[in-house]
């Protein structure tokens, strides 16, 4: 007896039953089993026919990429599945809940390999599980990601370079104005071995976005790893406070997001020092008030105006300054970056084309943070330390010193303190009071971090060690 049939009988009113039979019915001929009822019937029937109509439906993949884990799958949704199972190369490797209509293969993760995925979605009724048909399979290739190493923009032209992937056949290097990439520019750059690209038709006066991903061909089609973590290219901008006050800054800062699980959502600027070409022919103000200098240093006590940026001194091995010191601050970049810090850096080549006021007012508008990186002109190891604020009554009033020197003081306390944990030599209390043309000029936490002099071991594994402490510091 089907649904339709109960139903007519009971409205043509040829019989009325109560909601629930005990036992068969006597003198009618219409018998029914123990507690059944009239409604189970129905609902057996329901069920049947539910059941009968589930088993034909049929799973779609809508989406498959790679990411920074495996592979990941979205599918559209089967209405009344329990779950769903998913398949790999023809093996159930996992199965998710009915909410969940995506899930990522963290173990499909082998650089260069195709992977084959299906979906079938299942029912449980009364503890019996009812399956779909299998959704058609899909395949995608793994293709681990690469990241930016160097983003350049110097007298208009702009450079990328990347780590390369052995697997990959060729990258996209996508840039744009928004960082939603929105109306992106896409440059192909085809070749296994190839690892950097010229960006054309940049705006001087405009910020850009740019990242990349690799691609392999696998017989016909081609596979994407995920999109790296971009970087902004950040021009000058000459309404910026104390931005008049700069002589030399026709190159760009470049901005690096940080890819970290957790991100501390702070900017670090770390300024490679010296390294600009023609800096000291230069001039600029010590002070933005015009006053002069009330210490000694590379410019005398007194001097209204110094070099806009020197040439720094000669390691005993024959390494300049800027050489060491851009070797440094790149080994810093990385370790902060994968601490969670977001890395504003104003020199990554031999020649910048900032100098000193430049680079500490693209830190005050770009970074939370600024540490200028350099060597001591002494030959005794004598070990690291940080140029505190002078004290000096009136310059401790000058603004924007009198804003923030308590703050530079506080940075420079902490990298010290960071760098001896991290087992770097320390120069007796760790600091010495210099008038600088960076403290004078930052409205941020600012320091000159001397991390060495002349004689100081400069291999990898130091460098290493020092920006170990660094990030200790900045931890703090």
């Amino acid at each position: 007896m089907n649904k339709k049939t109960m139903k007519m009988i009971i409205a043509s009113g040829i019989i009325v039953i109560a909601v629930t039979i005990m036992a068969g019915i006597n003198n009618t001929g219409f018998k029914m089993p123990g507690r059944a009822t009239v409604n189970s019937v129905i609902e057996a029937e329901e069920t049947s026919t539910t059941v009968t109509d589930f088993e034909k439906e049929r799973p779609v993949i809508a989406s498959i990429v790679n990411n920074r884990n495996g592979i990941a799958i979205t599918w559209n949704k089967i209405e009344g599945a329990t779950g769903y199972y998913i398949y790999r190369d023809g093996k159930k490797i996992c199965q998710v809940k009915k909410e969940t209509t995506k899930y990522t293969d963290k173990g499909a993760n082998k650089n260069g390999t195709l992977y084959g995925f299906s979906i079938m979605a299942y029912k449980t009724i009364n503890g019996k599980t009812y399956k779909s048909v299998i959704s058609p399979g899909v395949k995608s290739c793994f293709l681990k990601g690469s990241s930016i190493d160097i983003l350049t923009k110097k007298a208009g032209n702009t450079h990328v370079s990347w780590r390369k992937n052995s697997k990959a056949n060729g990258y996209q290097v996508q840039y744009s104005t928004k960082q939603s990439f929105k109306k992106a520019r896409v440059k192909t750059v085809k070749g296994q071995n190839k690892k950097s690209a010229k960006l054309s038709k940049l705006k001087n006066t405009k910020s850009y976005y740019v990242r990349l991903r690799g691609y392999v061909r696998k017989g016909k089609k081609k596979y994407y790893s995920h999109w790296s973590t971009c970087a902004k290219i950040i021009p000058w901008n000459g309404k910026w406070e104390f931005a008049g006050y700069s002589k030399i800054h026709t190159d760009s800062a470049t901005l690096y997001f940080s890819s970290a699980p957790k991100t501390k959502k702070k900017t670090v600027c770390i300024n490679a020092g010296h390294g600009t070409k023609g800096g000291e022919s230069v001039m600029t103000l010590c002070h933005p008030d015009g006053s002069g200098k009330v210490t000694g240093g590379s410019t005398a006590a007194g001097a209204i105006r110094a070099t806009s940026i020197n040439s720094g001194t000669v390691l005993n091995d024959g390494t300049t300054e800027a050489q060491a010191t851009l070797k440094l601050a790149m080994v810093v970049k990385k370790k902060l970056l994968k601490a969670g810090y977001n890395v504003l850096m104003v020199r990554e080549g031999e020649d910048s084309q900032i100098d000193n006021i430049g680079r500490t007012v693209f830190a005050n508008n770009c970074a939370d943070y600024h540490i200028a990186l350099h060597y001591d002109s002494s030959s005794s190891d004598k070990g690291a330390f940080y140029i505190s604020v002078p004290e000096n009554k009136s310059y401790r009033n000058m603004y924007p010193v009198s804003k923030n020197w308590k703050k530079h003081n506080k940075l420079g306390k902490n990298l010290v303190w960071g760098m001896e944990n991290a087992g770097v030599k320390i120069y007796g209390k760790g600091e010495m009071a210099i008038d600088l043309t960076q403290t004078s000029y930052s409205t941020i936490p600012s320091v000159d971090l001397e991390v060495g002099d002349k004689s100081s071991n400069h291999s990898n594994k130091a460098l290493k060690t020092i920006a170990s402490g660094i990030v200790k510091g900045m931890n703090k």
